[in-house]
Parts: C-alpha cells; sequence; structure tokens
C-alpha cells in the first residue's frame, strides 16, 4: 500500500514538472469590416457593398507552444491559419494551404531561434511594421505597392529554414526556402528564395533594412527568371505623432526587357482621445528597357481613425483611393471605404 502511495506520489510530481516545462497556447485574432469597395478602368466600373474579413489585420488563429529542455535550450512550435471570417471559410482564398500563415518547428536558446516549415518572410514583417496601416491589404498603401501586384511569392515561405537572433538594439533575421521539388525547368533553381532583414530600434527611433531574393520558373509570370527587392524603413515617435518613411526597389529579370519599381511611403500615426488618426501616401514608378512600352504610375493613399475600446479590441475607419497611369493614361482607380472592428486573443 505504501508503495502503491510513494508511487502515485511521484507520478504526479513528475506531471506536475513537466507541465511546468511546457507551455502550449491557443490565440489569433478576429477582423471584419462592412465597407464599400468601387474600381473603375476607362469604359467600365463596378461597386460593391460588403461584410468582408481583414480590413486592418487577415485574420487567423494559432497553436503554439515551448518546452524548456534545461541550459537555457527550448523547443518551439506554431500552426497558424487564415480565416475569411466573413464565410466562416479557412485560409485567405480557396486553395490557400491549412496553415499558410506558419507551421514550423525549431530550437530557441542565447544564439537566437532556428525553426524548420513554413515562416512569414522577414520582408512583409519590415514591410507591415513600417507604416501606419500595418498589414492592411484593403488600406494600406505600402502594402498595396508591394503584395498586391509587384512582388513575387507569398507573405509565407514554404520548405524553409530560418533564423533569428537579437543583438543589443539589433534584430537580425534570415529566411532560406528551398522552394518546390525540382522539375525539368531550365532554370534548376526555380522556386528557391532567400530573404532577411536587420531592424535597429533604440527608444524612439526605429531603423530596418530589408532584402529578398526570388527565383521562378521559367516564362512565370511574364518571362521573369528572378526578382530582386529592398526596402528601406525608418520611423520616429515624436510622442505627438509617430512617423513612417519607406524607401523600395525592385527587380525583375526578363531577359531582354528587364522591369524596375521604385517605390516611397510616407505616414503617420497621431494620438488623438482613444485612438490614433491613420494617414499614409505612396508612390510607385514602373519603368522597363523596353521602348514599345510607356513607365506606369501609381499614387495611393489612407486616411483613418482607430479607437480602442481595451488592450484588445478596437473599432476602426478607413478611406483608401489609388490610381494607376500608363504614360498620360489612366489605366485604372479604385476607392475602399469601410468601418470594422479588431479583437486579439
Amino acid at each position: 500500500m505504501k508503495k502503491t502511495v510513494l508511487a502515485a506520489a511521484l507520478a504526479a510530481l513528475t506531471l506536475g514538472t513537466a507541465q511546468a516545462q511546457t507551455s502550449v497556447r491557443l490565440y489569433g485574432l478576429a477582423d471584419a469590416f462592412a465597407g464599400n469597395v468601387k474600381t473603375s478602368t476607362p469604359g467600365a466600373s463596378a461597386s460593391a457593398t460588403k461584410i468582408d474579413a481583414g480590413g486592418m489585420t487577415t485574420s487567423y488563429w494559432g497553436i503554439g507552444g515551448t518546452e524548456d529542455l534545461g541550459g537555457g535550450l527550448k523547443a518551439v512550435f506554431a500552426f497558424e491559419s487564415f480565416i475569411r471570417n466573413d464565410t466562416g471559410e479557412l485560409g485567405r482564398f480557396n486553395g490557400d494551404p491549412a496553415f499558410a500563415r506558419s507551421s514550423f518547428v525549431g530550437l530557441e536558446g542565447g544564439f537566437g531561434r532556428v525553426s524548420l516549415g513554413r515562416h512569414t518572410t522577414p520582408y512583409f514583417i519590415s514591410t507591415i511594421v513600417y507604416n501606419p496601416f500595418g498589414d492592411s491589404f484593403s488600406f494600406s498603401p505600402a502594402v498595396m505597392h508591394s503584395y498586391r501586384g509587384y512582388l513575387l511569392n507569398d507573405s509565407g515561405w514554404s520548405n524553409s529554414v530560418a533564423y533569428g537572433g537579437s543583438f543589443g538594439p539589433v534584430r537580425a533575421s534570415l529566411l532560406y526556402s528551398l522552394g518546390l521539388e525540382r522539375t525539368s525547368d531550365p532554370n534548376r533553381n526555380a522556386g528557391r528564395s532567400l530573404g532577411g532583414s536587420l531592424n535597429y530600434g533604440q527608444g524612439p527611433l526605429g531603423l530596418n533594412l530589408a532584402y529578398q531574393e526570388v527565383e521562378v520558373a521559367s516564362g512565370t509570370p511574364e518571362a521573369i527568371t528572378k526578382q530582386k527587392a529592398m526596402l528601406l524603413s525608418g520611423s520616429y515617435d515624436l510622442s505627438v505623432a509617430k512617423l513612417f518613411l519607406q524607401y523600395q526597389e525592385m527587380k525583375d529579370d526578363r531577359g531582354s526587357f528587364n522591369k524596375k519599381d521604385k517605390s516611397y511611403q510616407i505616414g503617420a500615426s497621431v494620438p488623438v482621445g482613444p485612438g490614433s488618426v491613420l494617414a499614409s501616401y505612396g508612390h510607385v514608378k514602373t519603368t522597363d528597357n523596353d521602348s514599345t512600352t510607356a513607365d506606369a504610375k501609381r499614387d495611393s493613399w489612407a486616411l483613418g481613425y482607430d479607437y480602442f475600446l481595451s488592450k484588445r479590441t478596437d473599432l476602426y475607419a478607413a478611406w483608401f483611393e489609388t490610381k494607376l497611369k500608363t504614360g498620360s493614361t489612366t489605366a485604372s482607380k479604385s476607392r475602399a471605404v469601410g468601418v470594422g472592428i479588431r479583437h486579439r486573443f
């Protein structure tokens, strides 16, 4: 009897120790807005009033955790899935992987973190941190001029190895993707991608340099074989306003006719009451060495107000407009206006 009681006590003690050393949590963000989106091209226009997901942030949920392995070493993992909470569907679009936001396992210690799987790119994080509208695909000029028709590949890379580490006020991030399985494509590196960033933060000043290269299968798209992109960002908090500035260059290798995109974004977040007024303007110019095509220019601006009901819940209203011109001709215009709610859990 005594042996049975002792064994039970030891088992309970062992279980309690394991639970104390292991941490698993469920977390995420839900964002939905009601608004109107209008687009127009020469001779045609369309307008839609709708309820949509991810006005300011793409909704997602995740499960992640750590295990203390001793000696300052931890095992880490995360599985994060996007959600279209207006319809209840998983993913940002049909065919999106179940855990497209991230899916990785790795080790963390004094050296930083090394992990394997699918990761959000350092370039995307640099884009969203240094503009007042964050990762809004509905209202952010910075996102419009990067991830809506300009940068190749996704904001997350599969089949990748990531490293992240802090060195005083500097944070370094590296990401390398092996791409997909090798095919008969003439470009033997098709699908491979490399990216990284250096972020400096000290007091009110933030500075960031991000770079990435993406290899593309021959002829997809527009006969591009490789794209190189560089983003230089900065922010400064004046207390009465936080200012943002970004400059970006992208180059597409397309054989005889290479294409370049140069863009900038300026923005501000101004505290007003329990929230902040958000403002941003961006410009991008597209050029190539093909004399038969005209240069293109896009101008985008956004204005909004973000009202915090608590640290985890906020209400927002935003207005976004963008205009694309090819030569002297307006090729397209679009406008989005909406009010929404965002909750973190």
